[in-house]
């Protein structure tokens, strides 16, 4: 763990799940309250998750204190309050499907990010539930993804660039090897993970940490006035670039290595709340 300094914090960045949310994907009471009193300091919270907008909880989008998203995991900085896209960092529609083809020939399943909709191969999003075995995390997938007959021909002929791709795998060593074989097969994506069955591929310049470097300076400020809070892969350049970098005890052991800090308690007891509190009261 690096040695925290007292910082001068400016902004709170947070990813979501297993880390703001709970395990069911609800929001901890304490966290609202806490995210509330930062807020009331002039502090700027900022959900950063690799969710799409409309995949975040309605609960946590009407909130008043927020303006700014980390979404896609940091392929989209967005203005909520202007309706405005403050940076963007997509694959290209060539190189989305190469990684689709890849995807068939190891036998796990794909969906993609398109202009800020989820979208799946019918066959694969029939199938989710033999694939993910976390009932809520299968429902909300099906939520914010619209089934299509051929997903590769869909993207072919629109032409446009992709905003993510997700693999999803029953064999879990094969995961693990793909994460390493996939920056070595395609050097211009990065590979990270937020669930224990998938791997969240981006841009290699869309990543959290940029992101949230990009909008402290975007708002006046460093990242060294940023806390960032975060549990997987996906969160770990994040950690690294905020002046507080914040590892959920339930994280990713990769996270303990580059944070400042570890939670007391982990997302279902509120660990992000209770060190919000302890780090402005």
């Amino acid at each position: 763990m690096k040695k925290e300094q007292k910082r001068d914090i400016r902004l709170i960045a947070f990813d979501l799940d297993n880390t703001f949310l709970d395990s069911r994907k609800r929001i901890p009471e304490e966290n609202l309250r806490a995210l509330e009193t930062a807020a009331a300091k002039g502090i700027v919270p900022v959900p950063a998750t690799g969710r799409l907008y409309n995949g975040l909880p309605a609960e946590l989008r009407e909130l008043p204190y927020f303006r700014y998203y980390i979404l896609i995991n940091g392929a989209k900085v967005y203005d909520a309050a202007e309706d405005k896209v403050l940076y963007a960092a997509d694959l290209t529609n060539e190189r989305a499907l190469s990684l689709f083809a890849h995807a068939r020939e190891t036998g796990c399943f794909y969906d993609c990010y398109l202009r800020d909709k989820g979208l799946m191969d019918k066959a694969s999003y029939d199938r989710i539930d033999e694939f993910v075995s976390d009932r809520v995390y299968a429902d909300y997938m099906r939520s914010i993804r619209k089934p299509v007959e051929d997903l590769a021909e869909l993207i072919r002929r629109d032409g446009g660039a992709v905003q993510k791709v997700q693999y999803f795998f029953k064999d879990l060593e094969e995961r693990a090897r793909q994460l390493v074989l996939l920056p070595k097969l395609f050097p211009d994506i990065m590979a990270t993970t937020s669930m224990p069955m998938n791997i969240e591929i981006n841009a290699a310049d869309a990543s959290k940490g940029p992101a949230l470097d990009r909008l402290c300076r975007a708002l006046g400020f460093t990242a060294e006035n940023a806390v960032a809070f975060g549990d997987s892969t996906n969160d770990l350049d994040m950690i690294e670039t905020a002046g507080i970098g914040v590892a959920m005890c339930n994280s990713d052991a990769s996270l303990f290595r580059v944070a400042d800090r570890i939670t007391a308690c982990d997302n279902n007891d509120a660990g992000v709340g209770k060190t919000i509190m302890e780090l402005i009261e």
